[in-house]
C-alpha cells in the first residue's frame, strides 16, 4: 500500500499551480476610460435650449448680506465671481424660477459664469493683489503690537 500512495501523485501540488495561474488571470484589470454618454438628436437641442435660455436670462443674485441686486447679465456675474462678490452657493433668481436658488442648483449657470478667462482671472487676482494685501497687513498688526505674544507657546 505504501508503493502505491507513493506513486499517485500530491493533488495539493497541481492545486497550487493552478491556484498560481488562477491568482495571475484574477488580477483587477484597470478601468476603461469614461466614455461619456452619446446624446441624441435631442438631447443636444435640448441642451443647447437650456444654455441659451441661461445665457440670455436676466439675473438677480443676493449679497453677502441678503440685499437682492439686480437685474444683471450673464458678463455682470462673471465680473461679480471674479471680484469675489458671488461663488456657487449664492442664491440667484431668475425668470423661469419659481423661487432663489444657489446657483450650483441651475443648470448650467456655474459652467457658463466659471469659463476659463474668469478662473484665470480669479486666480491672477488672488495671487497677485490679495495675497500680498493680506501678508502687509498681518506685518502691519504684528508690528503694532506692544510686544510678541508667546500664548501659543506657552500652551504647547
Amino acid at each position: 500500500m505504501s508503493e502505491a500512495g507513493a506513486t499517485k501523485p500530491k493533488k495539493g501540488g497541481k492545486k497550487k499551480a493552478s491556484s498560481a495561474s488562477a491568482a495571475k488571470d484574477e488580477a483587477p484589470q484597470p478601468m476603461p476610460p469614461f466614455k461619456p454618454g452619446k446624446l441624441t438628436h435631442y438631447d443636444r437641442q435640448v441642451v443647447d435650449y437650456v444654455r441659451t435660455a441661461t445665457a440670455k436670462n436676466i439675473w438677480y443674485y443676493r449679497d453677502r448680506l441678503s440685499t437682492p441686486r439686480g437685474p444683471c447679465s450673464l458678463p455682470v456675474l462673471r465680473e461679480a465671481w471674479t471680484q469675489g462678490v458671488i461663488d456657487a452657493n449664492t442664491l440667484v433668481w431668475g425668470q423661469g424660477l419659481a423661487d432663489w436658488l444657489p446657483i450650483k442648483n441651475v443648470r448650467t449657470l456655474v459652467p457658463q459664469i466659471r469659463t476659463v478667462e474668469v478662473q484665470i482671472a480669479t486666480w491672477v487676482k488672488k495671487t497677485f493683489a490679495l495675497k500680498p494685501a493680506l501678508a502687509r497687513a498681518r506685518k502691519e498688526r504684528a508690528e503694532q503690537r506692544p510686544q510678541p505674544n508667546n500664548q501659543v507657546d506657552i500652551m504647547y
